[in-house]
């Protein structure tokens, strides 16, 4: 019976070497677009209820008063908010389903892939690149790209960071209540 169950003692280093990447694998989904998802749900269903028991002021049908409330303001571009903090939270939740330190580097891919984006970006040729660089993947101002730029490049690296700083404070607030200072 002991064989079918694995114990600490029966899982050597190559099996948790085979554990780590699909651990970080499902950690970086998790940390982008799982973040993005539970971000937006959770903006979305305020908005909803906001949106039934308040008087369409839109000019256009239901779903247009939900997309007219101000709490989706923080859904979207271009600070991400409620999917950064979803992030974190996903962060210091993962601690508890995933033994790995995974976690920490889940910030790398995403900013492999802002940084190659953000060097080799060609502009319309009428703008300076680096304000142009900006509007598109920082700022307030994608209008030309429809935003995507910021929803699928900076969106992942930004919830993936906040991620990790997720794992590392639940780290940290661990070590801090396992290993208190000791009082003088």
């Amino acid at each position: 019976m002991s064989e079918i169950i694995p114990t600490s003692q029966s899982i050597d280093s190559k099996s948790w070497r085979g554990m780590t990447l699909p651990s970080f694998l499902i950690q970086q989904l998790a940390s982008t677009a799982g973040a993005m998802l539970f971000g937006t749900i959770t903006g979305a269903i305020p908005a909803v209820l906001i949106s039934a028991v308040t008087k369409n002021t839109s000019g256009g049908n239901w779903a247009d008063h939900i997309a007219d409330q101000p709490i989706l303001r923080a859904v979207g571009e271009p600070y991400f908010a409620l999917p950064v903090l979803a992030g974190f939270f996903l962060g210091v939740l993962s601690s508890r389903f995933f033994r790995s330190s995974a976690a920490a580097w889940v910030w790398v891919l995403p900013t492999i892939i802002l940084v190659w984006n953000l060097v080799s970006w060609h502009n319309g040729g009428y703008r300076p690149y680096w304000p142009d660089v900006w509007n598109n993947y920082f700022g307030s101002n994608c209008g030309s790209s429809e935003c995507l730029y910021e929803l699928f490049i900076t969106a992942p690296f930004y919830t993936s960071f906040a991620y990790t700083l997720g794992w590392i404070a639940r780290r940290a607030l661990t070590s801090f209540k396992e290993h208190p200072a000791k009082s003088a």
